[in-house]
């Protein structure tokens, strides 16, 4: 485990997602073409060669499911709580443990906490103020401790918005946070919480690496300018699209997502006697959301060269979990359950554009409403049921040396069925459904820790791994599933596909005093039935088809290091310096065959991540003043499964002051901030493979990283 506390999420500028700050630590790569990490089309967080859908996510306890940009089981990270009511969040980077509820964590898995509301009355205002427009509120009130029983809540609130960096577009959220914790005699308590979101961003054009070096890093969708738009639809180039390799695939007038989230728990913690402890959970979320492209592939009723898709989203969960915990001798063992109920509504309306002159089109930031469209191309509903049980023994074998086994069963089941098809646009008379089920009644996990001297121990982790079938309808492209298919003979081959699996294998060395930490760890995933999504076609008609790859074999290597160099020094005791560097090789074990044939990938690196990452970040503080500067470096991505296409290595650089002011009046702890991203300005490509991946060659997978941008913050606690 390791963990960004609220130190490293002050450190960055307010609104930044926690995954980016947990980007910062060894094995961790997180990838946006935002400053915040906040933009959901290109925020991207792998660990050791595992991808954001392959890892756990939970929110103090309770599944957040996978992430990613069209998340069918949970909600996003950034709209389940705001990033200032995070106590920290922290990361199992080998394997998740066995009682984490997720069906996604063939590697690990990122736990966030949540702040308790306070025992004393106050609160939190800040305002932050930056490049593109950036205007950002925050403001968080603590009750304190209402009565003799300790009653207290805290509500918080934050209004976001901020321009795009290139192009035309307001990228906005509002959201709200509510957390009341009631204890319940001595030792029990009862914790609730309450989450709204309302989230809408204007997307980046995608980009190849033909658009990039024809047109440039900033070339954008047309929004709002329609009438260029409404000419490339028509073949006349007014931005020397006609140079590029696809001239209609980089001509898009708009692209955007909305998204509206509601979610709540209530937890009950018990110890019931001194050796037995329970703990409960009860959880419901929803997310509607819906994402737009007006495309110059189709046209409107009304003649107009140009159409209006708006893909549906809406997941709804209801789900609990139970879990308890007994001492006795040496053991401390610990079982329990975790039962989900998910129905997600996936579909796609398209709507008519105007005539050129004659109207005008719909703002990317509005929902529009399905009545309004002049065809349900297709609709699916997908109702999945997930049953989990685990149980685990750690084993204090002497005060330095413990040991933990445990395991975890599995039994994931999704059926689906059509709401709605249209031939002329599907292409099918009818679309296939039926029911896909992953079941393991038996994944292992073993570990232990020996701490040989005060400041060193070594550990040893050992897990198999499994997670169940994607959903989603037939789009396809970068969420292809089996159901993504309207063939019947590729649907049927599909549902016969087996859920992924791993093994995986982690040891290492720590040590700690008060000059250094340092951690060394080695690890190796034997990974099998990995299943890719192969991407062709232009992005607005993208043709992904789920494949099994065979197996991945990974091994990879990483270090860190955190000097305190004086730490006795009264001038520069605040001074420290950290430095991590990390290695992964993930290679393909197996070619494999489609309809075109047979594809020589063994031995290839898996897409989208980088081979070699370095980090390095200095720190300063003395008296009520802070300076951080931190750098990454990221060798070369692969874009396609050959690796014959890449995105080159970068190197990004980020500034952080602080100055903290005595109290005046009511106001305490009053502090100015100013944080730079991008502080050299580094020209490089921010995400990759947000499209999926090519078997070969180049293709429209890419987002820029974001210029240089600036942010100011002005903070206050009452």
């Amino acid at each position: 485990m390791q963990s960004a506390s609220r130190t490293m999420l002050d450190n960055s500028a307010p609104g930044t997602s926690a995954l980016k700050v947990l980007g910062q630590l060894p094995g961790v790569v997180f990838t946006s073409a935002d400053p915040f990490g906040a933009y959901e089309w290109s925020a991207r967080i792998y660990s050791r060669g595992f991808s954001e859908n392959q890892l756990g996510f939970t929110l103090d306890g309770i599944p957040l499911g996978e992430q990613g940009y069209n998340i069918y089981n949970g909600l996003s990270t950034t709209r389940a709580v705001i990033t200032e009511n995070l106590h920290d969040t922290s990361i199992s980077q080998g394997a998740a443990a066995v009682d984490v509820a997720s069906t996604s964590a063939l590697g690990g898995a990122v736990s966030l906490h949540t702040l308790m509301p306070s025992d004393r009355a106050g609160g939190l205002v800040e305002q932050t103020f930056g490049s593109n427009s950036g205007f950002r509120t925050f403001a968080r009130v603590d009750s304190g401790r209402l009565n003799s029983s300790g009653t207290k809540f805290s509500a918080s609130f934050t209004d976001s918005t901020i321009d795009k960096w290139k192009g035309y577009g307001t990228n906005a959220t509002q959201q709200v946070n509510f957390k009341f914790y009631q204890p319940l005699g001595e030792r029990s308590s009862l914790t609730g919480y309450f989450d709204w979101s309302s989230h809408q961003e204007v997307d980046n054009q995608d980009l190849s690496l033909n658009y990039i070096h024809t047109l440039g890093t900033r070339v954008d969708n047309y929004y709002p300018n329609y009438a260029a738009a409404y000419d490339a639809a028509l073949g006349i180039y007014t931005h020397g699209e006609n140079l590029t390799d696809d001239p209609m695939d980089v001509s898009y007038y708009e692209s955007s997502g909305l998204r509206k989230d509601y979610f709540g728990y209530l937890t009950f913690k018990s110890d019931i006697t001194d050796r037995l402890d329970v703990n409960a959970s009860f959880y419901y979320s929803n997310s509607a959301g819906l994402s737009t492209f007006t495309s110059p592939y189709g046209s409107s009723p009304n003649g107009a060269p140009l159409q209006l898709q708006g893909y549906t989203l809406d997941v709804s969960r209801i789900g609990f979990l139970v879990a308890a915990g007994y001492r006795i001798a040496h053991n401390h063992l610990r079982a329990g359950i975790w039962y989900e109920n998910n129905q997600f509504n996936n579909g796609l309306y398209l709507y008519q554009d105007p005539i050129l002159g004659q109207g005008t089109p719909p703002s990317p930031t509005t929902w529009l409403n399905p009545k309004n469209a002049f065809d349900h191309a297709y609709g699916y509903v997908f109702n999945t049921n997930t049953f989990q049980t685990f149980f685990e023994d750690t084993y204090q074998i002497t005060r330095n040396f413990r040991i933990n086994a445990g395991f975890k069963s599995m039994l994931v089941t999704t059926h689906d069925g059509i709401t709605a098809n249209d031939p002329s646009y599907t292409g099918y008379g009818s679309l296939p459904s039926g029911t896909m089920t992953a079941f393991d009644p038996f994944l292992p996990q073993v570990s232990a820790n020996y701490r040989f001297t005060h400041d060193d121990e070594v550990f040893f982790d050992m897990a198999e791994t499994m997670r169940a079938f994607s959903q989603f309808g037939l789009s396809g492209g970068a969420s292809a599933s089996a159901w993504s298919v309207g063939d019947p003979a590729q649907f049927h081959q599909a549902m016969r596909l087996k859920p992924e699996k791993a093994w995986v294998f982690e040891m290492g060395y720590r040590h700690d005093d008060r000059w250094l930490s340092a951690l060394v760890t080695a690890y190796r995933v034997n990974f099998e039935n990995r299943q890719q999504v192969v991407s062709s076609g232009p992005i607005i008609q993208l043709v992904g088809v789920l494949n099994n790859v065979g197996g991945v074999t990974t091994d990879g290597a990483e270090g860190s290091l955190t000097l305190h160099p004086f730490p006795d020094s009264r001038l520069f005791k605040g001074l420290s310096w950290y430095n991590s560097i990390s290695f992964n090789r993930s290679t393909f074990d197996n070619n494999f065959t489609d309809s075109t044939g047979v594809h020589h990938i063994a031995g290839k690196l898996i897409p989208n991540y980088p081979e070699l990452t370095y980090k390095t970040s200095l720190m300063y503080r003395y008296g009520p003043a802070s300076v951080n500067v931190d750098a990454q470096y990221m060798s070369r991505r692969y874009i396609s499964y050959m690796n014959d296409a890449w995105a080159p290595h970068n190197w990004v650089m980020n500034l952080g002051a602080r100055y903290q002011f005595p109290g005046y009046g009511i106001l305490q702890h009053i502090s100015l901030e100013l944080n730079v991203y991008n502080l050299l300005n580094a020209d490089y490509i921010g995400t990759v493979g947000e499209q999926g991946n090519p078997i070969s060659g180049d293709y429209q997978t890419m987002l820029i990283g974001a210029p240089r941008q600036y942010f100011g913050t002005v903070r206050a606690e009452f």
